[in-house]
């Protein structure tokens, strides 16, 4: 057997020489017989998946015969010569603008008399001109969907990052009872790994499909670079014909990223005789929310204390809170940490910061707004609560270990670039 050291020659298969080598709808190539061998083996209701990318595709008429030739694949030592596949002593010098095909003139006088028709070098640059629009429109659409699946293994992360931290905080509040509510708490963890699982195998599929799609529109841009770069015209023209199909095909592919949902758990202080309602109920939410607790006396007059990041869509995120002796309130924060895509100029995103009250929910501290945040630069967000207010523990904010907790949710709405 033939080693394999060219591939624009030897086939995949059998790893020789192209022996009529005829291309599939999906721009791989192969042996006639070889193909013709694989789809006797393999075929299941006229489908076959192609050997290399195993993309499922319908068998022709004619079975392997009735693949294009791939013309511009010509055996090693001869010149590119294409003769008609009807009329093999005739060569084809004539195209017939009525059908897009290039002909001889046998095949004209027989089908194609009344049609429009000019020398086959006469549309040799518009045709080249005509693909070469289509191959910018997939190259352009290869690095949409590129961005598309970045930004879905993005959103794969987030949902698995704010699952950990609700199970997390499934824990602490779980660890505060006994035994007897233990059952219940890991229920609710398990439903919400549930929940983590399907979004994130939804997002899984469609990031897997994405790149499927990116990998044939890539096959399909190498096929036509390949063409291109040939000095003949009628692998011009079979190209034309085989992508346009692909071409009409991506411009109507929706790249649009559906509703997901994150699990939420909403953070209450345990009373083991009512543990099902202080619970709570599982919920779920369309931006990542999570809760930073502070130290009453690390809170410094005119000095930020951070707490921890949680990544969101593959930036870090983290609220801060400091003192202010002039109005004796507590102010909080939220800022984006610098991240490592230097390409982020900006990220505008809605958020919501929360001074939790342990005793009673309903008289938390709440502030929403939309700020436009710079990776590194400054805080958004407000003073909360007078000094003396908040270190009161008869107002229901300082728990026993003298901490209060920020409960902080962000929904980005746009991402600027440079």
């Amino acid at each position: 057997m033939a080693e394999r050291v060219d591939d624009t020659h030897s086939c995949s298969i059998c790893l020789e020489d192209f022996t009529n080598p005829k291309i599939l709808p999906c721009f791989h190539t192969f042996c006639e017989h070889c193909i013709d061998d694989h789809i006797k083996a393999l075929s299941h209701l006229n489908k076959f998946n192609c050997p290399n990318c195993r993309t499922e595709i319908q068998v022709p008429d004619g079975g392997a015969s009735g693949f294009s030739t791939n013309f511009y694949i010509q055996p090693k030592g001869e010149t590119q010569n294409h003769f008609c596949r009807k009329h093999k002593t005739k060569e084809i010098d004539i195209y017939c603008r009525d059908c897009s095909v290039a002909v001889c003139d046998r095949c004209v006088i027989l089908d194609h008399t009344t049609h429009s028709k000019t020398d086959l070098t006469n549309v040799d640059q518009e045709i080249r001109g005509k693909l070469n629009i289509i191959k910018r429109e997939l190259e352009e659409k290869v690095d949409e969907v590129a961005k598309h699946c970045e930004s879905l293994t993005n959103q794969i992360s987030d949902i698995k990052n704010q699952a950990k931290l609700a199970c997390d905080n499934v824990d602490t509040r779980v660890k505060k009872v006994c035994d007897k509510v233990k059952k219940h708490g890991d229920d609710i963890k398990c439903e919400m790994n549930k929940i983590r699982d399907e979004e994130s195998n939804k997002l899984q599929t469609l990031h897997e499909n994405s790149t499927q799609f990116k990998s044939s529109l890539q096959n399909s841009l190498k096929y036509i670079n390949g063409v291109l770069n040939g000095k003949s015209t009628v692998p011009v023209v079979d190209a034309l014909t085989n992508v346009q199909t692909l071409t009409e095909d991506s411009r109507s592919t929706s790249l649009d990223i559906p509703p997901v949902r994150y699990v939420y758990y909403r953070m209450v202080d345990i009373d083991v005789k009512t543990l099902e309602s202080l619970l709570g109920e599982l919920e779920t939410m369309e931006s990542p929310t999570w809760t930073s607790s502070f130290s009453l006396y690390r809170v410094k007059t005119y000095e930020y204390y951070s707490g921890d990041d949680i990544m969101i869509q593959g930036m870090p995120w983290y609220v801060d809170v400091r003192r202010l002796s002039d109005t004796p309130t507590v102010g909080c924060y939220l800022r984006l940490r610098g991240v490592d895509d230097k390409t982020v100029k900006s990220v505008t995103a809605s958020y919501t910061l929360k001074l939790l009250n342990i005793n009673d929910v309903s008289k938390s501290t709440v502030a929403r707004h939309t700020a436009t945040f710079i990776p590194g630069g400054i805080g958004w967000g407000s003073t909360f609560i007078e000094w003396n207010k908040l270190k009161d523990v008869t107002n229901g904010f300082i728990e026993n270990n003298e901490k209060f907790t920020v409960q902080a949710s962000v929904k980005i709405d746009n991402i600027e670039r440079y």
